[in-house]
């Protein structure tokens, strides 16, 4: 393959922007208060459904179940089993009984000084029928999450919060593969309310490690590490603040292959914290400062590609000093330098939740916000509406040359040549001239001159951009694939 480069220092770049959306109608009883929503393929159609909890705009409590016609036209299934839960719930999906279809954990008030914790198992139609006999005790101000911790290839579970008689919890259970959970006695984990958890596989070893954060006599956040087998010990030595009535969510924010975390929330002093912190691939994490993150409380975090570069962008929602609610979005440059989208038409919610599913098969995020702001309770949902658009890219950041190697062996392979003044990493994209991005990888750079091999042997005969990132700036050329 022969390729002819075309350097320009300035030119026009068609690039994917997904920097609109449109609200779309949903059902009048959708809106929320305190509430939990999450999406799953409950019915097994190939497209996400989703279940609301909460409060209505009369307090009723209520769990409800709407069903996807695939283009994100959603109905009420009006005959479920599912028990109404009020503020401060927790919902989560897996498949616990092994039959290849969602089953449903719910957490929740259901009256004063009763509060409750089902589970409900899915016939693979989407009709659930309640599990009894669970040994799980009845929270509020709660957090679930699903993970196999042991290693024997089935979901256990993590319940955090506050019990109607025994005070804040945090307990492990272990599942037998059909469903049935076993409480693990022996953990080191704190008891919290207010609360948040999520398992990662911070330190790379291929088992979920876990951070909970939430409130006991104070606030704490901690991260535990999982030895394989199900067995967790506190890290010491975390950056992290201590937070409750936040959020947290692990993405790989700067491609290096390791998850990185988000957490919001309230700190002992009263601080409301948005803080990002990058993780070095072995579970020892350092905070990011600099950041556009405003501090919030009693909000969500999301993170997904809603425009198509293959990285993660982020959405939070939640109350700035409790007046002032947003909800943000922020694009991710690949990096993890996060730049604010302004003029999108989200509401700003708190005490509610943000998430990020493809409704209407057309293979980007579309994204379901509920939660309650100045204005009431409300439910709403956006499409996303991946588009091109264009920005202008100044090429002159890293004098360097991109040429090919003349022997056949590397015809497939672009050299791009640079001197870089500082050690670090940056990020190589091949997009075509619609603008749809078509490769992506990360490499690290040394001081001085130096080579990447990008590998072009898919590409056809045609017109490319190669665009280079990191933290000094952007370069881009265009070539041509004859």
């Amino acid at each position: 393959m022969k390729l002819k480069l075309l350097f320009l220092s300035f030119f026009l770049i068609p690039i994917l922007s997904a920097q609109t959306f449109t609200e779309v109608s949903l059902p009048s009883d959708f809106g929320t208060i305190g509430g939990t929503l999450a999406f799953s393929d409950v019915d097994g159609d190939n497209d996400p459904d989703v279940l609301v909890t909460g409060l209505n705009n009369s307090f009723d409590l209520f769990a409800k179940l709407y069903r996807n016609d695939g283009q994100g036209n959603f109905s009420e299934v009006t005959e479920t089993s599912f028990i109404g839960v009020g503020s401060n719930n927790s919902i989560a999906f897996s498949d616990v009984d092994g039959d290849n279809d969602p089953d449903v954990l719910i957490t929740g008030s259901v009256g004063l000084d009763n509060s409750v914790a089902k589970l409900y198992i899915n016939d693979g139609q989407g009709n659930f029928s309640e599990m009894l006999g669970t040994p799980f005790d009845g929270v509020i101000e709660s957090s679930i999450a699903f993970s196999d911790v042991d290693g024997d290839n089935d979901p256990d579970v993590l319940i955090t919060g506050r019990t109607d008689f025994m005070g804040n919890i945090s307990k492990l259970y272990t599942n037998d593969g059909q469903g049935n959970f076993s409480e693990v006695t022996e953990i080191p984990f704190e008891g919290v309310r207010n609360s948040t958890v999520a398992f990662s596989d911070v330190d790379g070893d291929n088992d979920p490690d876990v951070l909970i954060t939430g409130e006991n006599s104070v606030q704490i956040t901690k991260l535990y590490i999982n030895d394989g087998l199900g067995n967790f010990s506190e890290m010491s030595g975390t950056p992290f603040l201590n937070v409750s009535l936040g959020s947290i969510a692990f993405s790989d924010v700067d491609n290096d292959s390791d998850p990185d975390v988000l957490i919001t929330g309230i700190t002992n002093s009263g601080e409301y914290i948005a803080e990002l912190y990058i993780n070095d691939g072995q579970g020892n994490f350092s905070e990011v400062t600099g950041t556009p993150f405003e501090g919030v409380v009693g909000g969500s975090i999301a993170f997904s590609d809603v425009d198509g570069d293959n990285d993660s962008d982020v959405l939070i929602s939640g109350s700035l000093n409790g007046s002032s609610i947003i909800t943000k979005l922020y694009n991710n440059d690949g990096l993890g330098n996060f730049t604010e989208v302004a003029g999108t038409p989200f509401d700003g919610v708190w005490f509610g939740s943000v998430a990020f599913s493809d409704v209407d098969g057309d293979n980007d995020p579309d994204v379901l916000i509920s939660g309650t702001n100045n204005t009431g309770y409300l439910s709403k949902l956006y499409l996303n509406d991946l588009m091109v658009s264009s920005t202008d890219v100044e090429f002159s950041e890293f004098n360097s040359n991109i040429i090919i190697c003349p022997n056949p062996a590397a015809s497939s392979d672009l050299k791009v040549n640079f001197n870089s003044t500082e050690n670090g990493f940056a990020v190589i994209k091949i997009y075509n001239l619609k603008g749809q991005l078509l490769s992506q990888q990360r490499e690290t750079t040394l001081v001085g001159s130096q080579t990447i091999l990008v590998d072009i042997s898919r590409l056809s005969a045609g017109n490319y951009f190669i665009q280079m990132d990191n933290k000094k700036g952007t370069k881009v050329a265009r070539f041509i694939v004859p």
